[in-house]
């Protein structure tokens, strides 16, 4: 139920049909791309509903005038036409005069409607719903002006009242915008922070404020780690997990649409608490982790597991050293000229590895573990201000909640 004075009208209607298709293939070609020039949005180039021109392709002045009359203008909204269709960025000032490329469609509402309103009432799930549900194509959704002209919507009683909503929601979305760079700023330093202790840059000071002076012992992983290749041989082990890049151990049918594991697990590798496991075709993308969430689980028979053989290699250190730039390089090293670009255990366990004291190695855990804290709490901060909007969006967007104009 919306309010009497509420409407819900077509994005046709909104937009007096001002709908248009980016220009044909043969009106412009990626040959034609300079290096300074007009940006030209492709849907790539629309995220977190605003265009993104740091990566956009360019042209000339000359063929942007070719092409005038796909000219953007500020409260245009670009929708992708391919892929992904529930993209979309509102056009700003910094993007006003860019070019709607080929796979973006073009939408102007007009002056009785707030883009902004319409931008956030866009972002609901139910308008994604919408448009993945009506898009055409079987192996890639496809959307074109006709079906977008058909996608219903919400007008608030005046466009004054839009403008009212649309600016108590952008206050949410500054703060978010603040938390986001805080995360980033944190990210960023613990990233060199990282840099700087775990290759012996920078010092930290023991117990007693003396900074570590001995020198780090160069070594082989293959010193300090262990493969454990234990089995379900009697399926007493259930609980079936995966690794991600993102996530690190999860349970499969909490992450991906279907349950993946197979039901036969008798020969899937055992995984116990403080153990490693990684997947060695996509270690190269940071699908590794140590289980940390639960005391056992089972892995497909692809994964590697393996744990630390010696107690001159804090966990916690290592773990963050599988992290760093030199880890990463290591690893990408490894599968150059590999078929497979796969890092199997003895590919890993041959990589040179300079190994602090225990003390030390303690010690720099105890920071970065600090800054991980910082990152995460920032991101509980991050994750209620989303769901805060969300909420504030469902009641204002559907006029639950009247605002004073």
């Amino acid at each position: 139920m919306i309010p009497n004075d509420w409407k819900i009208m077509s994005l046709g209607e909104i937009c007096s049909n001002h709908l248009q298709t980016g220009p044909f293939g043969s009106q412009l070609h990626s040959h034609e791309y300079v290096e300074n020039g007009i940006p030209v949005l492709m849907p790539k180039d629309l995220n977190d509903y605003r265009a993104d021109l740091s990566s956009a392709a360019k042209i000339t002045p000359k063929k942007a005038n070719d092409l005038k009359k796909h000219i953007l203008k500020k409260g245009d909204l670009l929708f992708s036409r391919r892929g992904d269709v529930a993209r979309f960025a509102l056009i700003d000032e910094k993007s006003e005069g860019s070019i709607c490329g080929t796979g973006c469609l073009k939408a102007r509402p007009n002056e009785n409607h707030s883009s902004k309103f319409l931008a956030y009432f866009l972002q609901k799930d139910s308008v994604k719903q919408w448009l993945e549900q009506n898009a055409v194509g079987q192996t890639m959704p496809n959307m074109n002006t006709e079906i977008l002209r058909e996608l219903p919507l919400i007008s608030a009683s005046s466009r004054k009242e839009e403008e009212k909503i649309a600016e108590i929601l952008s206050t949410w979305d500054k703060a978010i915008e603040t938390v986001e760079k805080l995360v980033a700023n944190s990210q960023q330093q613990k990233k060199a922070l990282m840099q700087q202790l775990l290759t012996g840059q920078k010092r930290l000071l023991d117990e007693n404020g003396v900074k570590f002076g001995d020198e780090w012992e160069k070594t082989n992983l293959k010193n300090l780690l262990k493969e454990e290749k234990a089995r379900n041989r009697d399926k007493a082990i259930t609980r079936v997990l995966s690794v991600t890049n993102h996530s690190g151990f999860v349970l499969p049918e909490n992450h991906f649409s279907k349950r993946v594991a197979s039901d036969e697990v008798s020969n899937y590798k055992v995984v116990k608490k403080g153990q490693f496991g990684y997947n060695p075709s996509r270690i190269n993308v940071g699908s590794f982790a140590r289980l940390d969430d639960f005391d056992s689980g089972i892995l497909s028979p692809m994964y590697v597991v393996f744990e630390i053989s010696t107690p001159k290699l804090d966990s916690d250190f290592f773990n963050f050293w599988m992290q760093s730039h030199e880890a990463k390089q290591r690893i990408n090293n490894s599968t150059q000229g590999s078929v497979r670009d796969s890092v199997g255990f003895d590919a890993m366990a041959s990589f040179p590895f300079k190994l602090p004291t225990i003390k030390e190695q303690e010690k720099i855990a105890q920071v970065l573990t600090l800054a991980d804290r910082e990152i995460d709490l920032y991101n509980q901060q991050l994750d209620k201000l989303k769901l805060e909007k969300k909420s504030l969006m469902q009641q204002l967007l559907t006029g639950q909640k009247r605002v004073k104009i």
